[in-house]
């Protein structure tokens, strides 16, 4: 869902975030927040990016990576 967006965002490049959020209810039955909208395309280079290598498996596109704590 997330690559198709950034892939959606990169074809048309004029789409509103809000027009994206309305793309995704059409066509994949799926109501996500602007946030997520915005906090996914700022990462679209990256998702895209690992889309695109072959030897990252599908699933680690899901996955997103944090810093771990320095003071537990």
């Amino acid at each position: 869902m997330r690559i198709a967006m950034c892939q959606q965002k990169r074809c048309r490049p004029t789409l509103t975030q809000g027009e994206l959020k309305e793309w995704l209810w059409t066509t994949h039955g799926i109501c996500i927040t602007q946030t997520t909208i915005s906090l996914t395309l700022k990462r679209s280079d990256e998702l895209l990016a690992m889309a695109a290598d072959t030897s990252v498996p599908p699933p680690r596109l899901a996955l997103r990576t944090h810093q771990a704590v320095q003071y537990p």
